[in-house]
């Protein structure tokens, strides 16, 4: 009797562990598609017309002869913004001659487009910075940060979703770069 006892006993501990096993697989498997979904690798980014610094409007489909495209959202007073600034302007001026653009979006509320285009000169900006007022495109896009880089194709698809490089980032500095993931990108997408 005691030894049926234990049995059933068991048998139920094994049962109560396997689902809870299979409850936590299912949570960790559902909050992995949920982060897939969120990504927009894969999306198509619609069209859209910003001011630029100068208050002259700016369209996506200005640069649809262009194979790539590099969109990255900045703020003038973000201290990885201001420390990109100059590396992106050497990013735009090694892939210009190979049809890839960097447009600079602000989609900060409290950045004018005064501070916008001091921004621009005093990072020696070449490329086109842009203030997304209301956050359409940085709300379109998914962007929730800066810096942050969508890559997109020719087909304004986007291939690549992420950081500058690994120089910088929130509380590190590092001598130099080590993984320069956007030129690796656009390098990829050039590529083919």
């Amino acid at each position: 009797m005691l030894k049926s006892w234990f049995f059933v006993e068991l048998s139920l501990m094994v049962f109560r562990f396997g689902f809870l096993l299979a409850c936590v697989c299912l949570l960790l498997s559902s909050l992995c598609v949920a982060n897939e979904a969120r990504s927009p690798i894969g999306n198509k980014v619609a069209d859209f017309t910003l001011d630029n610094c100068y208050g002259k409007p700016v369209s996506l489909a200005d640069f649809d002869d262009r194979k790539a495209i590099a969109i990255v959202f900045l703020g003038t007073e973000c201290p990885l913004a201001k420390l990109y600034g100059r590396r992106l302007a050497e990013l735009q001026t090694k892939y210009e001659a190979q049809g890839v653009v960097v447009l600079g979006i602000n989609s900060n509320t409290q950045d004018s487009l005064t501070e916008l285009a001091a921004y621009g000169h005093r990072y020696g900006v070449n490329f086109p910075l842009l203030k997304d007022v209301g956050n359409r495109v940085a709300d379109a896009i998914g962007a929730e940060r800066t810096p942050e880089v969508f890559l997109l194709d020719a087909d304004r698809i986007v291939r690549y979703h992420g950081r500058i490089d690994d120089q910088y980032g929130v509380g590190y500095s590092r001598e130099r770069t080590v993984h320069p993931d956007l030129a690796v990108a656009i390098d990829q997408l050039l590529a083919g």
